[in-house]
């Protein structure tokens, strides 16, 4: 059994009865703000020469439609590691009456791996712990992170990285399983992935501090900002999944993004194929459109 559960939670545990049903005037009022938050983002970039790119959906966005993808609600970019804590350093300079920035390690009770760029005064609840200072309407940052240049090396990094990123989730899984399991009531298949993960789990939760510590230095242990691979280890594809030549990823290339313009990677068509397959340009089925978890929303 497959216990992967970012897809299972947009694809499947999303549409849970109970859950805040977004109306079209909510929807439409967080894809505002969401761009908002991404066109100053880039404009940083831009002017403060810091490579980016649109991530994820937010690249076959710009690829299939110009733009969000229409029933998409977030926005991701990927930064290299040796620009995020400066991409980061500058918005909490210029921007600080707008927006806080999330970080590993440093913000308290976030146990994620990647960064978030929140808008002030709004709320996102995708679990029911979060605080409303913790879970704002964003923009996800994921690092891309050097990679060793030796193919045995090269993999002991992967299988530390995927190895970390999934017991930090079933360490989530067993801190959060009341939500979790309730969450899953009605669904079989979600709450036996969520029990599997939440048993291993329970040792590692006895000290989850000292677990996220080691698996964000192990996403950031190789220092060659020269390296011939990249990967972003905490990107839906996980560290060999996101596995990309360099020079051909940052060789980057700008496209029309709703009213402003963005970048891809240089190799996109090989990016958006490792991560929705080769068929990516066409549109998916109601049943496989991904959506949030989401508890509670203000605008």
């Amino acid at each position: 059994m497959k216990l992967e559960t970012t897809e299972l939670f947009k694809k499947e545990l999303s549409r849970t009865r109970g859950l805040h049903e977004l109306t079209e005037e909510e929807f439409q009022g967080i894809r505002r703000i969401v761009r908002e938050i991404a066109t100053d983002l880039i404009m940083l970039c831009e002017k403060e020469n810091i490579p980016y790119v649109l991530g994820g959906g937010s690249c076959l966005g710009a690829v299939r439609h110009h733009g969000m993808i229409p029933w998409d609600d977030d926005i991701d970019l990927n930064i290299p590691r040796s620009q995020i804590e400066r991409l980061c350093n500058l918005v909490e300079e210029q921007f600080s009456e707008k927006y806080r920035v999330v970080r590993p390690l440093v913000t308290p009770g976030y146990y994620s791996t990647f960064y978030q760029v929140q808008k002030k005064h709004t709320v996102f609840r995708e679990y029911r712990n979060q605080t409303e200072e913790n879970c704002g309407i964003k923009v996800d940052l994921f690092v891309y992170e050097n990679t060793p240049d030796g193919k045995v090396l090269r993999k002991l990094h992967g299988f530390l990285c995927d190895g970390g990123s999934f017991l930090l989730s079933c360490i989530r899984a067993f801190r959060w399983r009341g939500e979790f399991f309730d969450l899953t009531r009605e669904n079989k298949k979600a709450r036996t992935v969520m029990g599997i993960k939440a048993l291993i789990g329970a040792l590692p939760a006895l000290t989850p501090r000292f677990w996220y510590k080691r698996v964000v230095g192990w996403h950031r242990m190789c220092r060659n900002d020269n390296s011939n691979y990249i990967s972003c280890p905490s990107g839906r594809g996980h560290y060999f999944g996101e596995l990309q030549g360099r020079k051909k990823y940052w060789d980057t290339k700008a496209m029309k993004f709703d009213d402003t313009m963005a970048r891809v990677p240089g190799n996109y068509q090989e990016y958006l194929t490792g991560l929705y397959g080769e068929d990516y340009m066409v549109l998916p089925s109601e049943d496989q459109i991904e959506k949030h978890v989401l508890y509670e929303l203000k605008l």
